[in-house]
């Protein structure tokens, strides 16, 4: 389940995913925070950052991987889409 914790419109969300459906290696919650600065008209920069909450002492090694070669790259799929949508000028709605 995804949840905002706060949101500034068109500068700042946090958001955090929990309530798995399925064993996530040990991990039972992410955070992500997003922010947005604009450095000149029509250019924004965006800063996403995310942490990967586990309770397994064990699992670390694991946790550790999944973050630094699967989540990385999942992440950064994800801003080069969002930069694909923002080119094509598709409308973004968010709830």
């Amino acid at each position: 389940m995804d949840k905002v914790i706060e949101r500034v419109e068109n500068k700042y969300w946090k958001i955090e995913v929990s309530d798995f459906q399925t064993w996530m290696l040990g991990f039972y919650k992410f955070v992500g925070e997003w922010s947005t600065t604009e450095i000149k008209p029509n250019i924004i920069q965006i800063e996403y950052t995310y942490a990967m909450h586990s309770k397994s002492k064990i699992l670390y090694p694991l946790n550790w991987l999944f973050a630094k070669l699967f989540w990385k790259v999942y992440m950064k799929r994800v801003l080069e889409n969002i930069r694909n949508m923002v080119s094509a000028n598709e409308p973004y709605l968010f709830p």
